[in-house]
């Protein structure tokens, strides 16, 4: 899909489709709820998407990374505190919060299943690996620090207040646990 015309329709559905999800979740989506949400028709929707799932998927990862975007600060804390920051701003929308209680329920669906999971760790993962290259050129980062485990070090305890209560989660909770991971990662 290179022309205008084509990211304007992809658009149309993605918007649908969140839409959708967010209206009946995963176990009730329609590519026909779609198609009449984006004014498209259902077998164009089939033919650039191969299947639900796929649409689905696309669907959450492309809302996600809008929502959680990269940025270069120019030192470790202040990239993982744009990163919590980013990632509590998602957490506290609405969209954001039904999301990530998705990815955690069991669901009758097979589109979020383990595999699906795993894509949404990648997206962070590889934002996570990004800010500890440029740390370690810039000396910032101990040698033996695994971007895993900080990654999960840095959003367990914002997703477990998002996914455990209906607080919002506030950005000085998001600036103090960036902090502590900064401080566990630095190699002083």
């Amino acid at each position: 899909m290179g022309s205008e015309a084509d990211e304007s329709q992809r658009a149309a559905v993605l918007d649908a489709a969140l839409a959708e999800v967010q209206q009946w979740g995963v176990d009730r989506f329609s590519i026909e709820g779609v198609a009449q949400r984006s004014g498209l028709t259902a077998d164009y929707i089939r033919q650039t998407w191969t299947s639900k799932r796929q649409l689905i998927i696309d669907t959450l990862r492309t809302y996600s990374e809008s929502m959680v975007p990269q940025s270069d600060t120019g030192s470790l804390h202040g990239d993982l505190t744009v990163l919590a920051l980013s990632i509590g701003n998602h957490l506290n929308n609405e969209i954001g919060r039904r999301i990530a209680r998705m990815l955690v329920v069991d669901s009758k669906s097979l589109v979020v299943d383990s595999d699906t999971r795993v894509q949404f760790w990648l997206l962070r993962r590889a934002a996570i690996e990004e800010i500890f290259e440029r740390a370690a050129a810039r000396g910032e980062l101990r040698s033996d620090v695994k971007p895993l485990v900080a990654l999960q070090l840095l959003t367990s305890p914002i997703h477990t207040l998002a996914l455990y209560t209906d607080l919002p989660v506030d950005p000085d909770f998001c600036r103090t646990i960036a902090d502590l991971v900064t401080r566990a990662l630095s190699p002083d």
